[in-house]
């Protein structure tokens, strides 16, 4: 029945309750903690800085009182297509001057260049996905959209639709552990009536293809539910331009200085991925 639980690998959009101090930062803070973050990943193309981020979100959850276990079993669903795009990149890699050659088999050369970037692949994704679930374990739906409202309000000068942006972030992470929940019914629906999907011993390509009549189903669940949404937001006479809120957030002492420790270490981050990274083989 394990095989069968998706709900339990998914940590994005499941907000913990605590009384870290991660958790009393401001939305804003915490979003523009998440941007820096994203923008040292993808700058970085060295595999010191990329576990050196992976470290630090690591610490963060910690911080959170969040298990960092918890957060690392989201990848698990993802591993039979990160491993689909490793195999192509092994088998459409393209030599470097600089790569050195590993194992030749007739025609075929493994070089170390496209090893190091299928190591690139697998620590991005991982980072990219404890850092989604760290920022939605300790930031609500709420104070995701009052965040990302509050980063984006000075373009919304320029005729920036601030407010429905928010809107549909928080909406799209809302919905993740939601779908998780609806694949799950449908697949234990279907294996009550014979249907084999938590084998363990199962071939990987029988099961892909046992998986692949499901998206159909779960796709029209997921439409009905939006649209339940835009009927209940229309029966609220819902308008994005214009509207105010409650909700004030206050920062806390020395917030302004994790700001300022946050830049200084996406600076730090890749300047050691540019000097450290590229000694690699």
């Amino acid at each position: 029945m394990k095989d069968l639980e998706f709900f339990r690998n998914v940590s994005v959009g499941q907000y913990l309750e605590s009384d870290s101090p991660v958790h009393h930062l401001t939305p804003a803070t915490k979003f523009f903690a998440i941007t820096m973050f994203f923008f040292a990943l993808f700058a970085n193309t060295g595999v010191a800085g990329t576990l050196l981020l992976g470290l630090l979100v690591a610490l963060a959850a910690l911080a959170a009182r969040v298990n960092p276990l918890s957060l690392l079993r989201s990848v698990i669903p993802a591993l039979p297509f990160l491993g689909f795009i490793a195999l192509l990149t092994l088998v459409f890699q393209q030599a470097k001057e600089e790569s050195s050659v590993l194992v030749t088999l007739g025609p075929w050369q493994l070089h170390s260049a496209a090893l190091l970037a299928i190591a690139l692949l697998f620590l991005r994704f991982t980072a990219v996905v404890m850092g989604i679930g760290l920022l939605t374990s300790v930031t609500s739906e709420r104070e995701i959209a009052h965040g990302v409202e509050d980063s984006l309000r000075p373009l919304g000068r320029l005729g920036f639709p601030a407010h429905e942006f928010a809107l549909i972030i928080a909406i799209a992470l809302r919905f993740v552990p939601i779908v998780a929940g609806e694949l799950e019914g449908i697949v234990r629906a279907q294996a009550s009536r014979g249907g084999d999907f938590g084998s363990s011993g199962i071939n990987p390509l029988r099961k892909a293809r046992a998986y692949l009549p499901l998206f159909v189903p779960l796709v029209i669940r997921t439409l009905e539910r939006a649209e339940i949404l835009i009927e209940a937001m229309e029966a609220r006479c819902w308008v994005g331009a214009g509207r105010t809120r409650y909700a004030t957030y206050k920062k806390a002492r020395g917030e302004d200085l994790i700001r300022a420790g946050i830049v200084l270490f996406t600076i730090a981050d890749m300047a050691f991925g540019l000097t450290f990274g590229r000694r690699l083989p």
